[in-house]
């Protein structure tokens, strides 16, 4: 049989009772924070997988975009690329990565 105290469940079995059985409230907290790592394992799995999908199926252009975007930033902070000129020709090299 299982009661509610203090929001955690625990079994009545133990003997003692869920307010004052602190192994109980202790192997739920354990209970809770294993369940949230499991939750953010799926989580982090996911993403990778998802990462790796992208990168076979696109991985060249992502590459391309990437190299694109991080010349236009480098000019930009080298002052080169403040201009409407550079700004248009990043967009033109920007458009034909992506294709």
């Amino acid at each position: 049989m299982e009661h509610e105290c203090n929001e955690k469940c625990c079994c009545e079995s133990s003997g003692s009772g869920c307010c004052s059985n602190s192994s109980c409230e202790e192997s739920m907290d354990m209970g809770k924070m294993m369940m949230g790592l499991a939750n953010e394992a799926w989580g982090e799995l996911m993403k990778e997988k998802i990462k790796a999908t992208y990168e076979k199926s696109i991985g060249d252009k992502m590459n391309k975009t990437a190299q694109v975007s991080a010349e236009a930033c480098v000019a930009y902070w080298n002052n080169k690329h403040r201009d409407g000129a550079s700004c248009a020709e990043f967009s033109e090299k920007l458009k034909k990565a992506m294709m």
